[in-house]
């Protein structure tokens, strides 16, 4: 690609962004939905302007490693350690059960092993940043379910890495059974063991050495992205996703005194390549399944409302474990429900792999549109009725 043509389709991708985002607030919803509608509107489905390149598939990748960062630099790491025995129960259920319903429901449908295995491994995450976003809005941060559900929510990022780790080993063309699942398991848990046990141990003494002799400014800042990226090549390099390690360094600086300064640091990158790499996520849908005159795209549609279907009951089951009193555990559940950003990575990847079609693809960004959609409003009346 030209100099010129980089250029300039970057930004057309940083103002898409921006003015998509912009309408989706202004309508009630996440700016991702309006980051993931500019790429499919500027990308080849519709106006052809953006394609994805290999350099922006790279931008692309960097953007989710900054976006799983931030994550874990905004999870209070002793309250994680802390969740409650209710929110670890409504984790695991609410992996679980839109899991296995993924994967069957995709076997349903006559696709192969490989596809349904990585299909169910999409449905298991949790948006944390859109659910907080509502609770927040309507000053319910501080019920027992926003509690549960955060907690919850941050438990089930950590397993959908874990899960995500042995998905991309399986379908890489390992050998699939028991123990190599176990191996491929213990690998990803031992790694974001050592890394968050051996960082909490020497990087809070580091820095601090560090922000005490060195005087350039952003010395702090630019230490910590080094670090994340280089334990997210790291990850890389044990065969595990980078976002895995990007997030565990992330969750190791959230525990030092410096961690609102590298916030502040990170923020403007997070501006930057994040939305990037929403937009080009959108860009690799196909419109054209919403055809309904060919017979293949309305197997296609019909797959997305089952998935949808599934990937919401799934979730709103998990909060009925919960056996408190006074505890609204379909509202636990519903608050689970939407997928966002985690989510489209590992759709994203599937299709970067191999794994999908295109119009599987496409099917299932519309599941992680769709729940990432009504779940706000959906939880807007919940808590507008629970006074």
């Amino acid at each position: 690609m030209e100099i010129f043509e980089f250029l300039f389709f970057f930004a057309v991708i940083l103002v898409a962004a921006k003015i998509f985002g912009e309408l989706a607030m202004k309508c009630g919803q996440s700016a991702i939905i309006g980051e993931l509608i500019a790429g499919v509107i500027i990308g080849p489905s519709v106006l052809g302007i953006v394609h994805k390149t290999a350099t922006f598939g790279e931008i692309a990748e960097l953007g989710a490693v900054i976006l799983l960062f931030e994550a874990g630099l905004s999870t209070n790491i002793k309250e994680f350690a802390r969740a409650g025995g209710w929110a670890t129960a409504v984790a695991f259920v609410g992996v679980l059960l839109p899991y296995l319903f993924g994967y069957f429901t995709f076997l349903a449908f006559g696709m192969s092993t490989t596809s349904a295995i990585f299909a169910g491994a999409v449905l298991t995450a949790t948006s944390v940043g859109i659910t907080a976003r509502v609770f927040l809005d309507l000053k319910k941060l501080d019920t027992e379910e926003a509690k549960i559900v955060l907690g919850a929510a941050v438990i089930d990022d950590v397993i959908g890495l874990v899960i995500l780790a042995v998905v991309t080993n399986l379908v890489s063309g390992n050998e699939m059974s028991i123990l190599s699942i176990a191996q491929i398991s213990a690998k990803a848990v031992l790694f974001l063991a050592v890394v968050v046990g051996l960082g909490l141990l020497v990087i809070s003494f580091i820095f601090d050495k560090i922000a005490k002799h060195m005087k350039q400014d952003g010395v702090i800042f630019v230490l910590a992205i080094a670090l994340c990226l280089f334990v997210a090549a790291l990850s890389k390099k044990v065969e595990l996703a980078p976002i895995v390690g990007a997030f565990a360094m992330g969750l190791v600086l959230s525990n030092t005194k410096h961690v609102e300064a590298i916030k502040q640091g990170v923020k403007p990158l997070y501006l930057f390549l994040v939305p990037v790499f929403f937009v080009l996520m959108g860009t690799e849908v196909d419109i054209s399944i919403f055809n309904l005159f060919v017979a293949e795209n309305r197997n296609i549609l019909m797959l997305a409302a089952i998935l949808f279907a599934v990937a919401f009951i799934g979730k709103a089951l998990a909060g009925f474990v919960v056996l408190k009193k006074n505890v609204n555990k379909l509202l636990v559940g519903v608050a689970m429900v939407p997928r966002g950003e985690v989510g489209l990575i590992f759709a994203s990847m599937g299709l970067s792999i191999g794994v999908f079609q295109q119009q599987i693809y496409s099917a299932l960004v519309v599941v992680i549109m769709l729940t990432t959609f009504v779940t706000p409003i959906l939880l807007k009346i919940m808590l507008s009725k629970k006074q």
